[in-house]
């Protein structure tokens, strides 16, 4: 108001966890088992109170009572349940084969009486074939050190925040200081069951000439269904989304890890170690009636997950091109008579946000005190679309619109439609500035095809420093270890596709929308330097 504002904020929370366990150990000749069962309760409580008043009757006193006006009241309160009783039994034979089973049954608030229990179990084996082979007398190879299998099998289950079963109405006042009453957005579903995640996997270890070379390659497959989804609803109907149980979303993929110590003196070693990473992603079923649903996105450009398809698949507006398989203009671009470049509008798939795989490489060299570490990423594959570069290429200020400082006009090539349902070769030639403020600006993001990078990229991610003390130089002191250390993080990009924009500076953090970034701050490059001192 004129004569200020004041308001308060009140945010409480309070967290309640309950557990009983008893242990069970027990040596049976060459077996070991170890049993466990437990109980956990766990209470969370939220509670939200904020007031406000606005034309205070003394300017500059802040007190909720300083107003001849009714005070702006909103408070909420949240109250969540979560019990379960768990049991774990772990059994070994001969320290070299290892079976562990889970399971876990939750009760939960947030769901519906008749569907609050949800159980989940997990198995996992381990085998030492080292150690068997040896105890049987059929040893592998001197140059083999270590070699371990295993499996696993396990589900976990998801309830959801509270106060999603029900539709209810939101209590207010309109101008006149009449009590009001409306439904909410969303409209909710009392039926609905915990989500359910199914895992897989398996993986072989090994090491060799004693621990100096070795790697570890593990595969896995998870089945996420049941997911508890929003999706969006005909707005004539009152609600603008509801919530389902839907979907079956299949990840499936590789890591390898390879280590090794190529030098080893008394004064000096090397370790180096090379990550390998490939995940596929595949939205298996969305739920009846589902096409794709929406991860994030601004307008012209969404990020989806499309059934039948990958999980962040990227649709935006695309150039107008010749259809037509037998014209002899197939694929060109379709111009404006101004020899510009046009697009119907219509949202088409135009990259993937997925990475073909993830790649990792760390050195560490050690001379006396003395160590020096360094790390490599790299990211190959995956699409990613710059609304930041959109932005400098309307305005002018990017390098492609000005290449090596040209300014001169250009022939796209292209066709025009004549009118008459065919086509004539383009000839009409452009300024950039043309180009690239009426042509490819088209629309909030412009043509969103233009804009589409490829996310591969290489840097130097870490470089650290450190010094050790001898332990003799601390002899006298009330010191067990004195360590000095300087590290570098985001050190140097290598090489990157994305004309100045880091592919990492994507547009929200929290999301699992990564495939466009809209004006987001560049990523920093940080120092730090550290003692660390023992007693």
């Amino acid at each position: 108001g004129e004569t200020g504002q004041y308001s308060e904020q009140i945010t409480r929370r309070r967290e309640i966890n309950q557990d009983i366990m008893v242990n069970f150990n027990m040596p049976v000749n060459d077996f070991n088992i170890n049993a466990l069962v437990g109980f956990n309760g766990n209470e969370r409580k939220v509670s939200y109170q904020y007031s406000e008043v606005n034309d205070l009757t003394i300017p500059t006193w802040f007190n909720l009572k300083n107003s001849g006006k009714t005070p702006i009241v909103e408070q909420h309160m949240e109250l969540r349940r979560l019990m379960g009783v768990f049991g774990q039994f772990e059994g070994s034979w001969k320290n070299m084969l290892y079976l562990t089973v889970t399971a876990r049954n939750d009760w939960s608030s947030t769901l519906a009486k008749e569907n609050r229990s949800f159980f989940y179990p997990s198995v996992s084996l381990s085998w030492v074939i080292t150690d068997m082979l040896n105890k049987m007398n059929k040893p592998l190879p001197e140059w083999v050190t270590y070699a371990k299998a295993r499996a696993s099998f396990a589900q976990v289950g998801n309830d959801m925040d509270p106060y999603q079963l029900y539709d209810s109405y939101e209590i207010g006042s309109d101008q006149w200081g009449n009590t009001t009453a409306k439904p909410g957005d969303t409209k909710y579903d009392a039926t609905v069951r915990s989500e359910l995640i199914s895992s897989w996997e398996a993986g072989l270890e090994m090491k060799f000439l004693n621990n100096r070379l070795g790697f570890d390659l593990a595969w896995y497959k998870s089945n996420a269904k049941r997911q508890l989804m929003k999706i969006p609803m005909n707005e004539m109907s009152g609600y603008a989304k509801k919530i389902i149980n839907a979907g079956n979303i299949q990840n499936t993929g590789v890591e390898l890890m390879v280590y090794a110590r190529p030098i080893e003196t008394a004064d000096f070693s090397w370790d180096t170690q090379i990550n390998f990473s490939k995940n596929n992603n595949k939205i298996l079923d969305l739920g009846p009636g589902i096409p794709k649903y929406e991860l994030g996105g601004a307008e012209e450009l969404k990020v989806y997950a499309v059934a039948g398809g990958n999980y962040g698949e990227i649709w935006g507006t695309t150039f107008a091109r010749v259809t037509d398989e037998n014209s002899p203009y197939y694929g060109k671009l379709i111009l404006n008579e101004a020899g510009l470049p046009t697009t119907d509008g219509e949202k088409r798939k135009i990259g993937d946000q997925q990475p073909d795989c993830m790649l990792g490489w760390v050195n560490t060299l050690n001379y006396k005190n003395f160590s020096f570490s360094f790390q490599f990423d790299g990211r190959i594959g995956g699409d990613i679309y710059s609304y930041t570069n959109y932005m400098l290429q309307v305005s002018g200020r990017a390098e492609v619109t000005a290449p090596n400082g040209s300014r001169d006009q250009f022939v796209l090539d292209g066709v025009i439609p004549d009118g008459k349902g065919g086509y004539t070769v383009n000839n009409v030639a452009v300024t950039p500035q043309q180009y690239w403020a009426q042509g490819i600006g088209t629309g909030n993001q412009g043509i969103a095809e233009a804009n589409i990078y490829d996310g591969t990229n290489f840097r130097l991610r870490n470089v650290a420093l450190n010094y050790s003390f001898p332990r003799e130089m601390l002899k006298k002191t009330c010191f067990q270890q004195v360590k000095l250390g300087v590290s570098v993080n985001n050190v140097w990009m290598i090489y990157s596709d994305m004309e100045g924009i880091d592919p990492e500076s994507v547009m929200v953090a929290n999301t699992n929308a990564t495939g466009f970034e809209f004006g987001a701050s560049p990523t920093s490059r940080s120092y730090l330097f550290n003692v660390t001192l023992g007693f």
